[in-house]
């Protein structure tokens, strides 16, 4: 039973044969990079100092290794929504074909939890609010576990069409229909 990101990441990795990883927010590798058991596994956080992990920001990553592809990437850096739009829209550039993206903590407990910038010690950020656009985006498609709070699988689809409906990207629509839009599920199928 998958109920943490990283089972999600080694079971997609072994069921697809996935052999390239890229993990942004690295923040401890002991935590999830380390145990990720790909080939090939890059990091990418400004804060971290180890083995395979570039001490940079994602933009600066992206900006000079824009042409390393992944077939698998993990998005948990800066939890501002902004943010997460950038590395979404620059990881699905350097994905693989075939390839996944999981966006990590899209699904905050509270909206304390949820405010940027951070008030709590328990902190998820906004990513919820750009995960509620996510349908938006042409060639795309996606699903939203409901473990560990909030995992975002997304796969390229090129015969997917994006709706291009304005959400309003709040706390009050994420209560209401949030879940809706993130296309939650509690059974993780992969």
């Amino acid at each position: 039973m998958i109920t943490h990101h990283t089972q999600l990441l080694n079971a997609l990795i072994e069921k697809y044969n996935l052999k390239s990883y890229l993990e942004i927010g690295v923040q401890n590798p002991a935590n999830n990079f380390d145990k990720i058991k790909a080939e090939y596994k890059v990091g990418v956080d400004p804060e971290v100092t180890a083995d395979f992990v570039y001490k940079t920001t994602s933009d600066e990553y992206f900006k000079s290794q824009f042409t390393t592809t992944f077939d698998l990437i993990f998005i948990d850096g800066l939890h501002h929504a902004d943010q997460v739009q950038r590395d979404f829209e620059n990881s699905l550039r350097c994905l693989n074909d075939n390839g996944f993206i999981v966006i990590h903590d899209v699904l905050p407990e509270n909206e304390a939890g949820a405010k940027v910038p951070r008030e709590t010690k328990q902190w998820w950020g906004d990513v919820y609010k750009w995960a509620m656009t996510i349908k938006n985006y042409p060639g795309i498609k996606y699903k939203t576990f409901n473990i560990d709070n909030g995992c975002m699988l997304i796969k390229k689809d090129s015969k997917e069409k994006g709706v291009g409906v304005p959400v309003k990207a709040d706390w009050q629509t994420y209560q209401q229909i949030g879940f809706v839009l993130m296309n939650v599920t509690d059974k993780v199928e992969i």
